[in-house]
């Protein structure tokens, strides 16, 4: 017979692992229309130009939205945010599918194909924008301050599981047919949205019916870790768009070869990332400072690898430190900010972390090509300053701020 405190203990861990799918149901989201969106943007005629707008479109109203989802949160509810986010997340992907079949079979002109995914691209940057807001908060108010890292590495493994899983999912998927992987992946949102609203309750949350006083961002101490945060995102999606120049230009490669080692080199990453994030800080309960350090010395090994291992061997080494390094760095930044506030302030800093943290993600593509066309080495010396910059500023906020992290 099951007594009440392992009923409660299972609850949790069904809430918190549904709530986890959750979030690599939003990174399949995020990723898979990288893979499907151009190939039939051409098809039905779009230049690509206007197919890479409407990407930039959703990116964009993500950046926006994000900032203003925390109040939302508050008020209706961290458990309804993330119900709601789901919901319109499976409506817009498959509405988009829709479309998108009516305009290969002829009944959409490319003009009128174009205004209207362009406008599900933003409906659905709206809902899930509140999302990882709202997870994370329901995630750190049910887990004990000792084990916030932990939640917050798993938090971003789950996220960037789904980011590896779209563009498989659209590959495998579009043997079926252009559009089929809107449908399912909308039915795999939508069925998500359905078992969190019977499964998850969240009976910690408080209800702000009157409008919370207002945050001056600029006067917090969690400001220097919401510049951290993007600076950390920012570096990510760059290299991740100056590898394919890196790699074909070093080895002298064709289109083909170039795309071939891409897709080991990203995979080497993202796994080294992820095993980072779901086994060695969960395991070894790393605090704060620890996955600071640790990120820090070994992004700057990295960046060294690129600029002085001139061989594919070195390109790996290097991308697998890299995704090491970023797998201790984010979990510590993330769980600095937690820390900071207080715990009325969680949702709307959540919120407006994944705002910089998008903002880092639509910059970091254009500094990093920029700075790549100066010379090959040059963006691997301006993040290596960059994470120079970040461990002295962390060292002063640990100086003046230290006590907070003593307690992770």
């Amino acid at each position: 017979m099951i007594n009440s405190e392992t009923y409660t203990s299972l609850h949790e861990s069904l809430s918190r692992w549904l709530l986890l799918i959750c979030l690599v149901a939003v990174g399949i989201g995020q990723s898979f229309v990288f893979t499907s969106l151009p190939p039939i943007g051409r098809e039905i005629g779009l230049a690509d130009v206007r197919i890479s707008t409407l990407i930039t479109a959703g990116a964009a109203t993500f950046v926006v939205a994000a900032f203003f989802w925390g109040r939302i949160i508050n008020r209706i509810g961290r458990v309804r945010s993330v119900i709601f986010g789901m919901s319109s997340y499976a409506v817009t992907i498959s509405a988009t599918g829709f479309v998108l079949q009516e305009a290969l079979a002829g009944h959409l002109s490319a003009e009128q194909t174009y205004v209207y995914v362009f406008t599900l691209r933003i409906i659905f940057s709206m809902g899930i924008a509140g999302i990882l807001p709202s997870i994370q908060t329901f995630l750190i108010a049910h887990t004990d301050i000792k084990h916030r890292s932990a939640t917050i590495a798993m938090i971003g493994a789950s996220f960037s599981i789904g980011m590896i899983l779209g563009p498989a999912f659209a590959s495998l998927l579009s043997n079926l047919g252009l559009t089929v992987p809107f449908y399912i992946i909308s039915g795999l949102a939508g069925s998500a949205a359905i078992l969190v609203a019977v499964f998850v309750k969240d009976g910690k949350h408080v209800r702000q019916l009157e409008k919370p006083p207002g945050i001056n961002w600029l006067k917090q101490p969690v400001m220097p870790f919401l510049g951290m945060s993007t600076l950390a995102i920012l570096s990510v999606t760059g290299i991740q768009q100056i590898m394919s120049f890196l790699i074909q230009d070093r080895f002298q490669l064709d289109v083909a070869e170039t795309t071939h080692q891409l897709g080991f080199v990203m995979m080497t990453m993202s796994c080294f990332s992820i095993l980072v994030q779901m086994i060695l800080v969960p395991r070894f309960r790393l605090g704060v400072v620890t996955l600071i350090s640790a990120g820090v010395m070994l992004g700057l090994s990295a960046q060294l690898a690129f600029i002085l291992w001139h061989s594919m061997t070195g390109v790996f080494v290097a991308m697998a430190l890299f995704g090491a390094g970023f797998g201790f760095l984010f979990p510590g930044i993330v769980t600095a900010q937690t820390l900071l506030v207080k715990d009325d302030q969680q949702s709307r800093l959540a919120s407006m972390n994944a705002s910089m943290q998008g903002l880092g993600a639509a910059l970091g593509p254009v500094i990093m090509a920029s700075l790549y066309q100066l010379g090959q080495w040059v963006p691997f010396v301006v993040l290596s300053l960059g994470l120079l910059f970040l461990s002295v500023v962390f060292a002063y906020c640990k100086a003046k701020f230290g006590t907070a992290f003593k307690t992770n």
